[in-house]
């Protein structure tokens, strides 16, 4: 609780110099407090292997953030995001997203948009919300959690898109090609933890705890400097890139292609913290069903790679998949989601006691009520169904069922 009252404090003394400017910036200050109940391994969070965040039950400040946007000028734009969580990660509140976003004047069909800084890359369809949250769930996909633990583009993205009216019928298209450095560990928390389902979204200045690690003695493979992770940091001087492609279909249907690829040295190291070639391809669907049900689905496929060559492998060489479906309905100020989720991790390397095959599954339902235009009430049930034969190692069972439930309250000014 203590931890709540000073996240909650510095969030209320960041925000209240700001309130003033709120309509011309347009500031949106969020707060989502409560209580959870959980049952489970201890999380990783606190340096353990749980795939939920929490590890305590009781009262908690879930999250607060602040999402600020100025028009700088006619065409130029700035965006920021900071975050305050109840944890011990880090400060209490760091910046999340911090880009300029120019918009010039369209003098043809196309039109451009050059954005600047730290941002996610393009690909969630869940987290649409202020402050990169979702409006359908409290947890975010498997997916969507491991983009908000270790992907976030530091460089520039150029989006060229032609609006429906452009083209003389209902179908609009986007183009986006962006170039970045600063994530070259992204990968080290999923190969070594897993898939995980959760909200908290690493900032800029954060540095993640590592599971425990097995004791192999000198010259092991895991002897290094620290127990954690920056997954946003420049390791090796190269450059990634990211494309992604929207296709809209009128108000009910929206495809997103992506292929991702932060093409690091895995062989590189620095300051005790490796770099990873990740690369992956991604898939969503975004689609209004008869009924207005609404339906996300977003797939992921991709591999991991970390240190030399051994037999024939890389020292870590971990491939992964996950997909997810959620449907929604809303009713006047109600929302029902429901959302399911499958996740894998298959390892090709060889090494000795690094055997951290993830695979499993997630079901998830959320209700929630708007009470007024500023606050609302939601009720979430989250389960893991996971065999991750790693956990061997910590003398515990390779497979397990965590749980959480959830009532919070959401404030948005």
């Amino acid at each position: 609780m203590e931890r709540v009252l000073r996240a909650a404090l510095l969030l209320a003394c960041t925000a209240v110099p700001a309130a003033a400017v709120a309509d011309s910036n347009g500031l949106t200050v969020g707060a989502a407090l409560g209580f959870v109940d959980t049952s489970g391994h201890v999380s990783w969070t606190d340096g353990f292997v749980g795939k939920l965040r929490h590890s305590d039950d009781g009262a908690t400040l879930v999250r607060g953030f602040i999402d600020w946007r100025s028009r700088l000028t006619d065409t130029l734009d700035a965006h920021v995001v900071l975050d305050a969580y109840d944890d011990d990660i880090g400060n209490a509140i760091d910046v999340t997203e911090a880009y300029l976003e120019w918009r010039p004047v369209p003098r043809s069909p196309r039109r451009y948009r050059l954005k600047v800084g730290a941002f996610y890359p393009r690909i969630s369809l869940e987290n649409v919300a202020a402050g990169w949250s979702s409006p359908y769930t409290l947890s975010y996909s498997a997916i969507n959690t491991w983009i908000a633990e270790e992907l976030r583009a530091i460089g520039a993205e150029l989006t060229m898109s032609w609006r429906p009216e452009s083209l003389g019928g209902s179908h609009g298209f986007a183009v986006s090609l962006a170039a970045f450095g600063g994530n070259d560990p992204a990968g080290s928390l999923l190969a070594w933890k897993g898939w995980s389902v959760h909200d908290r979204q690493t900032r800029l200045g954060d540095k993640l705890p590592l599971p425990p690690l097995p004791q192999l003695g000198p010259g092991g493979l895991f002897e290094r400097q620290h127990p954690y992770v920056g997954p946003i940091r420049e390791i090796d001087g190269r450059g990634g890139y990211y494309v992604n492609g929207d296709w809209r279909i009128g108000q009910r249907l929206l495809l997103r292609a992506t292929r991702y690829d932060n093409r690091a040295n895995p062989e590189a190291i620095a300051g005790g913290q490796y770099a990873w070639r990740t690369e992956f391809d991604h898939f969503g669907i975004q689609m209004t069903l008869p009924g207005d049900v609404g339906l996300i689905a977003q797939s992921m496929t991709g591999a991991t790679v970390m240190g030399g060559i051994v037999d024939n492998a890389h020292v870590v060489d971990t491939e992964f998949d996950s997909r997810f479906v959620l449907v929604t309905r809303s009713f006047a100020r109600h929302r029902l989601t429901l959302r399911y989720d499958h996740f894998e991790l298959t390892q090709n390397d060889r090494t000795p006691e690094d055997n951290n095959p993830d695979f499993g599954h997630a079901w998830t339902v959320n209700y929630s009520v708007g009470l007024s235009d500023r606050a609302s009430i939601a009720a979430e049930w989250l389960a893991i169904d996971t065999d991750h034969c790693g956990w061997v190692y910590y003398g515990i069972g390779p497979t397990a069922t965590e749980r959480q439930m959830q009532l919070l309250v959401k404030l948005r000014f």
